[in-house]
């Protein structure tokens, strides 16, 4: 006898049955997505009087047809904690304990002035307070990509150190300001996100946002990590994480919560959205346990070899707008180009939000299998990991040491140590290894074709790289 399901009328039933099962699981999770959007409560939104704010940029971007302004976003925020153990495979669960914690920040918005040049994604970077002040270290870093292909940019300070180091500097224009503590800090991410969605006509003058992603550094990084395992499964508010220069693990959910993070975490397995988790040579020589990430459809995660936890770039697009003299550091500051492996971080990520094409993978950085520490070549330079063309055609060693000369406060000396070195070699090893202008040149070259075919050089990048070694002074 013939089993039913094997009739072709059957057969047809039993796929009609299936397709009708799949369509009403993705409209449940469509409405669930629509859901937990809606369960974020609405900010107000209120403009700042034009420029004189902190970390005001207008003036290095206007030429690109950018604008600049400062936003104050107030409203009633949330705080978490953890509904059980926040274990390291980072699939943590959490519950809203409060919901009435009152709230006023600033955020500051830069976006193109004209509508079309914007190219439909807002970064909303957790600006950085290691320092006291906001920083927006991400902004610094990737400016050049968000300004030549039309990127907004929102900046937002969420944590209590970062506005009160504003109030410190400009006590009249932020005296309105209110964070009482870091818990609500999750929560007003989540509220800025919503409001970039829903008042982008305040916001972003009329632009209007088709992917929203949040992106922060080093101690905003570790926050990141604790919203992507614990709060984006709630709220789902972005579509996709940039998580730059993170420790081993995360920060716990509020300073209440008895739960605490593990020493190490990855980010889950399971995650929503894409999440990008980008790596210097000194992050992970000091938190070896992030190299524990396994790539995946919706992780991603690079490793660059010579590079520091801040370098040259990084600190001279603080001290552009700082009053605070540089640092007097014991070795140049690290300058290996590790702002165009940002750059490519971000137009990959645009691609796997958009269309769902996966970023290229990266080797990681090789270690030792004795102590698990980073092998290195006979110049001192790391072996393995992403590698751009100043590590296998290199003029210098890549250090990740370096300390202050100068002055032994906090903001120095964190300069000088996080910044690595960059230790020239002699006239003599050049010509060794460069007989000629030409042969540097042609090596080079090789080397950042090499890094643009695996994607971690943009195009733009890639010539730029090129043009800057046809002038070098190799050999001298």
């Amino acid at each position: 006898m013939t089993h039913l399901t094997h009739a072709p009328g059957a057969r047809r039933a039993f796929t009609l049955a299936r397709h009708l099962k799949s369509a009403a699981t993705a409209a449940l999770l469509a409405i669930g997505a629509v859901a937990a959007w809606a369960a974020v409560p609405q900010a107000a939104i209120q403009a700042a009087p034009v420029g004189g704010h902190f970390l005001d940029r207008s003036a290095q971007i206007s030429a690109a047809g950018y604008t600049d302004r400062e936003f104050f976003i107030s409203g009633l925020a949330r705080t978490y904690r953890a509904s059980s153990t926040l274990r390291s495979d980072g699939k943590w669960s959490a519950y809203v304990y409060s919901s009435n914690t009152p709230y006023n920040t600033p955020l500051l918005v830069r976006r193109p002035a004209d509508p079309t040049k914007f190219n439909g994604i807002v970064i909303v970077e957790w600006l950085n307070v290691s320092s006291g002040y906001v920083l927006d270290i991400d902004w610094i870093m990737a400016k050049e990509e968000f300004l030549r292909q039309g990127y907004a940019y929102v900046g937002l300070t969420n944590q209590k150190t970062g506005l009160e180091g504003s109030k410190e500097k400009n006590p009249t224009r932020y005296a309105a300001g209110n964070l009482p503590n870091d818990d609500i800090s999750y929560d007003i991410l989540s509220q800025a996100a919503k409001a970039v969605r829903d008042q982008y006509q305040v916001l972003l003058g009329g632009l209007v946002p088709q992917k929203i992603v949040a992106t922060g550094h080093s101690q905003s990084a570790l926050r990141l990590t604790t919203y992507v395992n614990a709060i984006q499964p709630l709220e789902r508010v972005f579509d996709g994480f940039v998580i730059h220069g993170r420790g081993n693990s995360g920060i716990k959910l509020s300073s209440g919560d008895l739960r605490g993070t593990p020493s190490s975490t990855v980010i889950r397995s399971d995650a929503s959205h894409p999440v990008f988790q980008l790596q210097s040579e000194m992050d992970v020589n000091s938190q070896s346990d992030t190299s524990k990430a396994t790539d995946s459809a919706k992780i991603r995660y690079w490793e660059v070899a010579g590079s520091s936890h801040s370098d040259q770039y990084m600190l001279e697009g603080v001290y552009s707008v700082s009053t605070r003299p540089p640092a007097s550091c014991e070795k140049p500051a690290n300058r290996m180009p590790f702002y165009r492996v940002q750059n490519a971080v971000y137009s990959h990520l645009v691609k796997w939000m958009k269309q769902g094409t996966l970023p290229p993978t990266a080797p990681r950085i090789t270690r030792s299998s004795l102590l698990n520490r980073i092998q290195r070549d006979s110049y001192g330079n790391a072996l393995g990991g992403l590698r751009l063309p100043e590590i296998d055609v290199p003029i210098a060693t890549y250090g990740i040491d370096n300390s202050t000369t100068g002055s032994f406060e906090f903001l120095d000396l964190f300069a000088c140590t996080t910044s690595g070195s960059h230790e020239a070699f002699t006239a003599s090893r050049l010509s060794t290894l460069y007989p000629t202008h030409a042969d540097y040149y042609n090596k080079y070259k090789a080397a950042a074709d090499r890094a643009l075919a695996a994607g971690y050089l943009l195009p733009a990048d890639h010539a730029k790289a090129l043009q800057q070694a046809s002038t070098a002074p190799i050999p001298r």
